[in-house]
């Protein structure tokens, strides 16, 4: 099958489903706004995980960051507060 002959067939392809979607507003409304939909999710979606993920943290070093739990009894893990985080900075050299 030659490149002109598969242009020609996709035209004449392109030209039925217009005239079929000419026929039925209902189905072709539908058709558009699903397609809006799908286009808008995957941008957001996309935006998201880029902004999140892809991107890199805005400091130095950040392979280096961690995060401070601290176990209370009764509670269960709960992040470390800053009391907590200055006493153990002033009793090991482990923290910048």
């Amino acid at each position: 099958m030659t490149l002109l002959a598969w242009v020609d067939d996709l035209l004449h392809d392109l030209r039925l489903a217009a005239r079929s979607l000419r026929r039925v507003p209902a189905f072709t409304t539908a058709v558009v706004v699903t397609i809006a939909i799908g286009i808008g999710a995957n941008t957001a979606i996309f935006s998201f995980v880029r902004g999140v993920l892809l991107r890199p943290l805005p400091f130095r070093d950040d392979g280096q960051l961690v995060a401070l739990w601290t176990d209370l009894p009764g509670f269960g893990h709960e992040g470390a507060s800053l009391p907590d985080y200055l006493d153990w900075k002033s009793k090991t050299s482990s923290f910048s």
